[in-house]
C-alpha cells in the first residue's frame, strides 16, 4: 500500500487510540537509540513517516547500536527512547535498573531458514518450521546444526540411527553454520536481518513466519529524558493496531519476496521442534 494513501486512515486511528494529532513539525527530533536491524533499509523511518508528516509525533534522530552497546551510549549521550529485542539481557538489565521504562512490544523480526538459493528441498511455502524439516528430510537433504542461544533446542539433533542427515558446523555459531551449509548444500537457521547483511554467496533466506521463529522487540522510554511524554506517544503509535497492520508491507530492498517484520502479537516463545529429539542437559 502506498504510504501516502494510508496517511489519512492512520491519522484517524491515532486519534482514536489517544495519540494527540497536535503538530510537532517544527520541534526538535526525538532521539532514538535502536539495535541495528530496526534501521535496516530505513524501516523505522518508513513506519512513522505518515505520523511525522501529519505532525502527530516528532521526527526521529536515529542511532544504531549492538544491544551490548546500549548502556555505553546511554551514559555518553542524551536519548529519549530505546528499541531492542525484549529477550536481550543488556536491555533487560537497563529496565531492571530503572534506566528504561514503559517497555512495550512493538514488532517482531524473523529467524529464517537459510539454504541453497535454488531451494532443492522445496522448503519455500512450508507452513511452519516442522513442515519445512519434514520436507527437507523427505527430500534427503541435510541440516547444518549450530548451538546459537535460543535456537539450539528448536533444531534437529544428530542421531546416526534415524537416517536423517544432521551435520555439525566446524565452529560455533551461525556464521560457521553458514559456511558449512554453503560447502555441503545444506540448510540452517539464523536471524533474517543479520543474514541479509552477510555475503550470501549462493545462499538464500526461506522466511516462514512460524511464531517460534519470531523474536519480539520492545520500545522503552529513557527515564532521564525530559521528553518522556513525547516518547510515550511515539511508542503508542508503534503499538497501535493501524501501525501493526502495516508491518507486513515492508521489504528489504534486495529481497522483496520475503516479509521482514511481523506484528508483536505474532511472536511466541520458542519451543522445541518435534524433530529436535531430546534436549541435551547443560
Amino acid at each position: 500500500m502506498c504510504i501516502r494513501r494510508a496517511g489519512a486512515v492512520l491519522l484517524a486511528l491515532l486519534t482514536l487510540a489517544g495519540i494527540s494529532p497536535a503538530s510537532h513539525a517544527d520541534g526538535p527530533p526525538l532521539r532514538a537509540l535502536v539495535v541495528t536491524i530496526v534501521d535496516q533499509d530505513g524501516f523505522l523511518e518508513w513506519l512513522v513517516a505518515d505520523a511525522v508528516a501529519a505532525g502527530s509525533v516528532p521526527p526521529l534522530a536515529i542511532k544504531t547500536s549492538h544491544v551490548r552497546g546500549l548502556s555505553a551510549h546511554l551514559e555518553e549521550g542524551e536519548w529519549d527512547l530505546v528499541i531492542a529485542h525484549a529477550h536481550a539481557r543488556p536491555a533487560q538489565r537497563l529496565a531492571e535498573r530503572g534506566v528504561l521504562g514503559d517497555g512495550t512490544p512493538v514488532f517482531a523480526n524473523p529467524r529464517t531458514i537459510i539454504g541453497p538459493a535454488d531451494d532443492p528441498a522445496g522448503l519455500r511455502g512450508a507452513s511452519d518450521f516442522d513442515a519445512a524439516l519434514s520436507r527437507l528430510f523427505a527430500h534427503g537433504g541435510c541440516w547444518m546444526r549450530h548451538e546459537h542461544a535460543g535456537l539450539a533446542a528448536l533444531q534437529p539433533q544428530r542421531d546416526e540411527t534415524d537416517g536423517r542427515c544432521v551435520l555439525a558446523a566446524d565452529g560455533p555459531g551461525p556464521l560457521a553454520a553458514l559456511a558449512a551449509a554453503r560447502k555441503h548444500g545444506a540448510y540452517t537457521v539464523w536471524g533474517y536481518h543479520p543474514f541479509m547483511r552477510t555475503a550470501r554467496d549462493g545462499l538464500a533466506a526461506v522466511v516462514i513466519g512460524d511464531p517460534r521463529l519470531l523474536a519480539t522487540l520492545n520500545a522503552w522510554t529513557v527515564t532521564a529524558s525530559p521528553r518522556r511524554v513525547e516518547a510515550r506517544a511515539l511508542i503508542r503509535l508503534l503499538a497501535a493496531p493501524a501501525t501493526q497492520a502495516r508491518l507486513p508491507e515492508f521489504r528489504l530492498a534486495d529481497d522483496t519476496p520475503n516479509q521482514a517484520w511481523w506484528p508483536a502479537a505474532a511472536a511466541t516463545e520458542a519451543a522445541p521442534s518435534p524433530h529436535a529429539g531430546p534436549v541435551s542437559p547443560p
